[in-house]
């Protein structure tokens, strides 16, 4: 039997990760802790994996709830780190200050003031699960889910000695724009390349079947656009919605496939959400306002419709209990996500590919050591070995720095009380090139402010 321990009982995460994790462990039983500062979270998530494993003929599974994290970390197998510190109330915080500074986040939970913010307010909790995760199950393997994802999986990775990866849905998402750009049945002839930050990856080289994928797909655009070939929008793993229009616009002035979630990438540049950028209000399919900016057609996302979201979110779960138990629905069926994968391969001592968030130890050449990147990277029993980039181009390596060094920065800052150090990774913020240095002080101060309510701060 092995022990998984997931950190925050999520309403959003918990069908997934629990369902990939039963499809992986087929002949093996699982016993399942989840860990939340609320009971109900924890007894809601205990009860839907218990129903899911009685409706899948496993009776050997067990479920725990906890709100006593060491207890349901001790001797874990695995830990999936699922947790928001502070919810959507901390959330508000994050993308109103900074509005009042010209900053209009589209998603706010990875780069930008927002992104800054999320940071220094869940790096003192990660610091805190790193350290027991190093006394109580330092053979673990951790998968991390949290945003944002660079800067907490990093401090994971530099307070432990566990096998440590970060995961997000980037990867086969731009595997679903590769297949449609050239009409592929599925992905079984796509071998991609990527490389550069959760949220902002890039692909550096891609094949299909045996060819080279770039000068393929520059033929296929002859003397026009990327737009003339590629699908006018889609759809990421929990239904937000992009229509490409900045993925158009990057390879357009790079030459190189940029992750498509537009919501996403703009946020790591400056050109899209800063200095009050026109925008319209428009309905989305369930009546929600939305801002949606003139540029790009770029979304964001209002508060209230996450809360509302998130409120609907907790009785889907509460009503798939109800019809796993009175057998009127199936166990889930396994989800493209690779993190279960990879904790079956490193307990079973087996080889994964994938794409990982890990350290830069050299695997992209060119962008600071220490900060954490995305890449493939193959999974077996020694844990999580990031896969060399062969050559990035400088273009790419400028455009993705900012952000890798401001994560380092962020990282290395708030673990070691550094105000100076934190301050500097928002001051080099693209989202702040508009903005003095006394403003941005001011926006720190602000943000600073508003997270004290939700954890101590080293300064």
């Amino acid at each position: 039997m092995k022990s998984i321990c997931v950190i925050g009982a999520s309403y959003l995460w918990t069908k997934t990760l629990i369902g990939d994790l039963l499809a992986c462990f087929v002949d093996e039983a699982l016993d399942v802790r989840f860990a939340d500062l609320h009971e109900e979270p924890a007894r809601i998530c205990k009860e839907w994996g218990e129903a899911v494993s009685k409706a899948c003929g496993r009776s050997q599974d067990r479920y725990h709830a906890y709100t006593d994290r060491k207890q349901a970390l001790a001797g874990a197998d695995a830990v999936l780190i699922t947790i928001s510190t502070g919810g959507l109330k901390a959330m508000k915080h994050d993308l109103e200050i900074p509005e009042a500074y010209g900053i209009y986040a589209t998603v706010g939970d990875t780069a930008g003031a927002g992104g800054w913010s999320r940071s220094i307010r869940n790096i003192p909790v990660f610091a805190g699960f790193a350290e027991d995760i190093r006394k109580l199950c330092p053979q673990a393997f951790v998968a991390n889910y949290t945003n944002p994802m660079s800067t907490l999986t990093a401090t994971l990775a530099q307070l432990t000695d566990n096998p440590v990866s970060g995961f997000c849905h980037a990867y086969f998402e731009i595997k679903d724009v590769i297949q449609k750009l050239f009409g592929l049945a599925d992905w079984s002839q796509i071998a991609v390349e990527i490389a550069g930050m959760n949220h902002f990856t890039w692909v550096t080289d891609f094949k299909i079947g045996n060819q080279g994928g770039y000068p393929l797909l520059r033929h296929k655009i002859g003397a026009g656009s990327i737009r003339d070939i590629a699908p006018r929008g889609s759809s990421d793993e929990i239904g937000i919605f992009s229509a490409h229009n900045l993925f158009v616009e990057l390879y357009d002035a790079y030459g190189y496939l940029p992750y498509p979630a537009d919501r996403h990438t703009s946020e790591f540049v400056s050109f899209t959400l800063t200095g009050r950028p026109p925008m319209q209000k428009k309905p989305d399919k369930q009546g929600h306002q939305l801002d949606v900016l003139d540029y790009c057609s770029i979304v964001r996302t209002p508060i209230e419709v996450r809360q509302e979201n998130a409120a609907e979110g907790k009785q889907r779960v509460l009503d798939s209990i109800a019809a796993l138990q009175i057998g009127t629905a199936d166990g889930p069926k396994k989800s493209r996500e690779t993190g279960a994968d990879m904790i079956w391969a490193y307990l079973n001592n087996k080889t994964i590919m994938d794409a990982v968030n890990t350290l830069n130890i050299g695997q992209i050449e060119g962008l600071p050591r220490g900060a954490c990147v995305e890449t493939m990277g193959v999974v077996d029993g020694f844990g999580v070995r990031p896969v060399l980039v062969n050559a990035v181009p400088e273009p790419l390596l400028e455009i993705m720095r900012p952000q890798a060094i401001n994560s380092k920065w962020l990282v290395e800052g708030m673990l070691n009380g550094n105000k100076h150090t934190v301050l500097h990774a928002l001051d080099n913020d693209p989202q702040c090139a508009h903005l003095k240095p006394h403003e941005v002080r001011a926006l720190a101060d602000e943000l600073i402010e508003a997270n004290r309510a939700y954890v101590d701060l080293p300064f």
